[in-house]
């Protein structure tokens, strides 16, 4: 099979051999669609004059760029973003005319034919601004995502995987991010912004609990994917600004492997691929087939089926069938078996953060360490374009979809469909508690509007200092993945502005209250009750099974010394007094 592939991407290369006309030893990315050659070259060459040796192989008889003859060099003056330099060469009896341009990214091009599924044989060639070579690659490509796949999207992302010569994995780095032979290419398809899915991870990355096994792994664990940009063509046409990111899989969460040898299962790794009662765990109609990769609309990823069928869905419906039939008190005490609560916690915080409608019955991953051990799943954050103000269609006028608006009721509507999160809130006030005194320690950080409307800005100064923005406006503007709207970078960052400003006071007054100091016990009231819980408290020298039913700490440290003790107590009893007086 491998062989195939090796001889179609041959043919491939043959087909795309026209004039070999090379810039530094590398050949520029070609869009037919305008006639523009794209050459990535380092960063310090904007603002500069850029001298490239041209090497023209024997077919072309002559060759100028801006109008100067080309024999062995030539020397791009104040390379800017957008800025073109005219190309032309006679090869035959063929004229070749085209305009080049700079940019800083990488470029990937893509070369076959593909569709959802299967993956398809094909090449992958890949620039890298600082490298003196390109590189070919054998590789399997097929299109990625659900919706974003349908026959009425246009700007695709892609499945990419790599293979070397003799048909084995190629293992590949990018941006000093992990190896590995199989990458993904995410569009911003339907993003007005084109990454939005991109500083969510950010955000979510830079706040979020590590899982409850980090600690007994020696590689650090991520519950999301990372990347960088990149100008992606497929076929000699342009198809724009993308991000290259890693694979959510058992390797990036460090789940534990399975053991072929006794055929014991240990880390489990499931995804919701559509809304369905039950992946909201919401309903446990739907019988098990372990010979199936999918239950109900919960697709198993690890371990793949391929490899392992039966497989094991058990982890996973013991958590459903607990969430739907246990005691308020049953729950209470025991949904921390099940659930990794901090994590969890983290995550309702996250969507309500970013009013993420497309996030609660789909487009998130649950895992679990090892199955044989600790049965708890916790969650890995996926697909995000559709937050912050942006719909998962622009159809009409869905693209600012109330559903996504800075005062929409979240919590209280697309959230409250999750029953995990649901049940968890409903018998447990120090859930929604805790996340509430998180989100405060946050606002003036990685919460403030002005923080997260800056990392949307350096992301949009990049594309603009390297000219992909102009590319990305001509190739998708006004598109039917836009509904037909304007492509306009500046326009969305004043939405966003907006749109966070708006949104962040929304939660400040109506869903992440502060409580009042010495409210112990989450209740939003002082009374005795406080002062009981926080003697418990002290008594255990501080110590809590699980945080999952924790005071309100932040609340009971009334002096501010960041120690909770006899004082704070002493204090609450006086402020009691007073109350009473």
């Amino acid at each position: 099979m491998m062989r195939k592939v090796l001889l179609f991407s041959l043919l491939l290369l043959v087909a795309q051999a026209n004039a070999q006309i090379l810039f530094n030893g590398k050949k520029a990315a070609i869009d037919n669609l305008t006639g523009t050659w794209l050459l990535s070259v380092p960063e310090a060459a904007f603002g500069s004059d850029y001298r490239a040796v041209v090497t023209l192989d024997d077919s072309v008889s002559q060759c100028t760029i801006d109008s100067v003859a080309v024999t062995d060099s030539f020397t791009f003056s104040n390379v800017s973003p957008g800025a073109t330099y005219n190309l032309m060469a006679v090869r035959g009896n063929d004229t070749i005319n085209a305009d080049i341009q700079f940019t800083y990214w990488p470029i990937i091009q893509i070369y076959g034919s593909y569709v959802k599924r299967p993956y398809h044989n094909g090449t992958v060639v890949i620039t890298c601004p600082d490298s003196l070579m390109q590189e070919t690659i054998s590789s399997r490509v097929r299109w990625a995502g659900s919706s974003t796949a349908g026959t009425d999207r246009k700007k695709h992302n892609f499945h990419l995987k790599f293979y070397n010569e003799d048909g084995s994995k190629m293992m590949k780095s990018f941006f000093g991010l992990r190896s590995d032979f199989h990458w993904r290419l995410d569009a911003g398809q339907i993003d007005f912004s084109r990454v939005r899915n991109r500083v969510a991870k950010d955000i979510w990355a830079d706040f979020a609990t590590p899982p409850y096994y980090a600690a007994i792994e020696p590689k650090a664990v991520r519950t999301y994917v990372r990347g960088d940009f990149v100008e992606v063509f497929l076929d000699d046409e342009y198809m724009g600004i993308y991000s290259l990111n890693e694979h959510m899989d058992r390797q990036q969460l460090k789940l534990k492997k399975y053991d072929y040898s006794t055929g014991e299962f240990h880390g489990g790794l499931w995804k919701p691929m559509s809304w369905t009662e039950m992946t909201t765990f919401s309903s446990l109609a739907t019988a098990v087939n372990a010979n199936s990769k999918s239950w109900d609309q919960f697709y198993v990823k690890y371990p793949n089926i391929d490899d392992v069928s039966p497989t094991n869905f058990g982890t996973l419906r013991d958590a459903i069938d607990f969430t739907i039939n246990a005691s308020d008190s049953a729950f209470l005490d025991s949904a921390r078996y099940y659930f990794d609560i901090p994590v969890f916690r983290d995550y309702y915080l996250f969507t309500i953060l970013l009013t993420a409608p497309d996030n609660v019955g789909k487009n998130l991953y649950y895992a679990c360490y090892d199955v044989a051990t600790d049965k708890r799943l916790t969650i890995a954050v996926w697909d995000l374009d559709c937050t912050q103000g942006q719909f998962w269609s622009n159809v009409g006028t869905n693209y600012h979809n109330e559903k996504v608006g800075p005062e929409y009721d979240f919590k209280g509507q697309s959230l409250s469909k999750h029953k995990v999160l649901n049940r968890l809130c409903e018998t447990d006030p120090s859930f929604h508690g805790l996340a509430t005194e998180r989100y405060w320690a946050l606002r003036g950080s990685i919460f403030n509007p002005d923080s997260i409307v800056a990392r949307y800005q350096t992301y949009f100064n990049e594309m603009k200092a390297c000219g992909a923005d102009r590319r990305e406006f001509n190739r998708w503007s006004r598109g039917s993945d836009l509904g037909g709207r304007v492509l306009d970078f500046d326009n969305e960052l004043e939405y966003l502005r907006d749109w966070w400003e708006r949104h962040i006071t929304y939660l400040d007054n109506n869903v992440f209250i502060p409580y009042p100091m010495g409210d112990v016990n989450f209740d939003r009231a002082l009374n005795i009750k406080d002062a009981t819980l926080l003697i418990d408290y002290l008594l255990s020298i501080g110590g809590v099974e699980d945080d999952s039913s924790a005071i309100n700490t932040v609340k009971a440290d009334i002096d501010g010394n960041q120690t909770i003790n006899i004082k704070d107590l002493t204090m609450l009893i006086d402020m009691l007094l007073s109350l009473e007086e």
